[in-house]
């Protein structure tokens, strides 16, 4: 069993810390966050976030949507010290390459051949057809439709409920 300290205490962290609690193969030893919230879900607050240094032995997956801090936090955990965390109900192709550290949530659909890189959060019943890339740090919020073959590039954000035509690059947030 992997254990896992998450960064990050709100409403995406917790959303997090439910998707572990329903696999099996990982376990969350407390959670590092700057808010006064000491505990939720049954997990207890480490520490604040700056305090990443004294766990350096654990691994680590960054529950902040922010994408330019959760960048800056990822460089400094480092990739190989990055868990992914999958909710069970999400359907993967066998030839999907996700990265470390990525986030995906309950009914994601990711199709045939499409490529994550690190650091990526995919919400809840978001679909990526097939032969998609999504660059390190980019986020899909709930709902989201990327077309095939679509590229978002790093540190990009899509809104909750939008499409994303066949084929299209992505360099700037969608809101």
């Amino acid at each position: 069993m992997e254990k896992v300290i998450i960064i990050g205490a709100g409403g995406h962290g917790r959303v997090v810390i439910d998707t572990v609690f329903s696999n099996p193969n990982l376990e969350v030893i407390g959670f590092l966050d700057d808010s006064d919230i000491e505990s939720f879900l049954g997990i207890s607050k480490l520490g604040k976030i700056l305090d990443i240094e004294k766990f350096k032995e654990f691994k680590f997956h960054i529950a902040i949507g922010n994408n330019s801090l959760r960048k800056e936090l990822g460089e400094k955990v480092g990739v190989k010290n990055l868990v992914t965390i999958i909710h069970p109900t999400a359907y993967i192709c066998r030839d999907v390459k996700i990265g470390k550290g990525c986030f995906i949530g309950t009914n994601v659909v990711i199709n045939s051949k499409s490529k994550l890189g690190n650091n990526i959060i995919v919400n809840t019943g978001s679909i990526i057809e097939h032969d998609c890339i999504l660059e390190n740090y980019s986020h899909l919020s709930y709902g989201v439709l990327l077309g095939s073959g679509v590229t978002i590039k790093e540190k990009a954000y899509i809104e909750m409920g939008e499409i994303v035509k066949r084929g299209l690059i992505v360099e700037r947030d969608i809101r």
